[in-house]
């Protein structure tokens, strides 16, 4: 691998290390709700922001971000709005009863941040720095962004529907989606709605379920 390519995967190493730490002691100290956002908060400052300055910023073009799809993708939206289905059915539905307007409202606010940064950053990020290795980029994304979510699981005081092999087992199944899409057509404008979505119904059953609002 190339000096940027394992500057970009020690960077996420550093930072699973590294949550794996801050996120158990800021949900401890701070009382779940503030440490779990100002986990993510920690997250986006500390890896997306750099890694979109540093790895994809001014080294891809505008297709990076373009909704243009060859006519053989134009099932992506299509599948993508399937996924979204069923992300609903599994893990909004059942909950209908216990969801509020501030629930969806704070969900909303975090997706819409959370969604576009992780694509740019991880998608994009791989995307740029390993296009002369495309099969390494793409599984070493994809390991590496599922890892991510393990942290999240060490929160004290927070219950993911389903425990922490739905989240990282989630995690795993849409980024597997998501990066074939990204690879597959050279953008994250699709699979960066598909996330803000995504995100938004997940973060709105977790805020709501563990008392955020």
């Amino acid at each position: 691998m190339s000096r940027p390519q394992i500057a970009l995967v020690v960077h996420a190493l550093i930072l699973i290390g590294a949550l794996a730490f801050i996120v158990p002691a800021l949900t401890r100290a701070l009382g779940s709700p503030t440490g779990y956002l100002l986990s993510l908060l920690t997250y986006w400052l500390g890896f997306c922001l750099p890694v979109i300055a540093l790895h994809v910023r001014g080294r891809r073009g505008p297709h990076l971000f373009s909704e243009r799809l060859a006519w053989q993708d134009w099932f992506v939206p299509g599948l993508l709005l399937l996924q979204l289905g069923v992300v609903g059915m599994v893990a909004v539905t059942p909950h209908t009863s216990m969801l509020t307007t501030n629930g969806a409202m704070l969900a909303a606010l975090i997706g819409v941040i959370n969604g576009p940064l992780e694509e740019t950053a991880w998608r994009g990020g791989f995307m740029t720095r390993f296009a002369d290795r495309p099969r390494l980029g793409f599984w070493l994304g994809w390991v590496l962004f599922t890892l991510w979510h393990a942290p999240l699981a060490l929160s004290h005081g927070i219950v993911f529907e389903g425990g922490w092999m739905a989240l990282v087992g989630g995690a795993a199944a849409l980024g597997l989606l998501w990066n074939w899409i990204a690879w597959r057509t050279g953008s994250v404008f699709w699979t960066s709605i598909a996330h803000t979505l995504t995100n938004v119904m997940a973060f709105w059953v977790l805020f709501d379920g563990n008392g955020f609002v």
